[in-house]
């Protein structure tokens, strides 16, 4: 499990040569999205390719996650299980 927070304000930014960064997570993984990433969350609908970084960290990149909405907008860190694929 990795302790990861959200980063605000990148709603609308699409990885070049991707659909979505939910589809760039796919491709770089080699794994399908099937629920959110977040540790003590279930949800299987409305999942995205959320942008995190690790918290508590001085690891400076920028990561993609599978998340549900709900959780893509919280605002405190959080637990995640599953692979992170830097995006800087």
């Amino acid at each position: 499990m990795i302790l990861v927070k959200n980063i605000k304000d990148t709603t609308g930014r699409t990885p070049a040569g991707y659909n979505s960064w939910l589809e760039f997570w796919e491709k770089k993984t080699g794994l399908k999205a099937n629920k959110c990433n977040n540790v003590a969350c279930y949800n299987t609908r409305d999942l995205v390719g959320a942008h995190v970084i690790k918290a508590n960290s001085t690891d400076q990149k920028w990561y993609i996650v599978p998340l549900c909405k709900a959780c893509n907008a919280k605002t405190d860190s959080f637990y995640i299980a599953g692979p992170m694929v830097p995006v800087n």
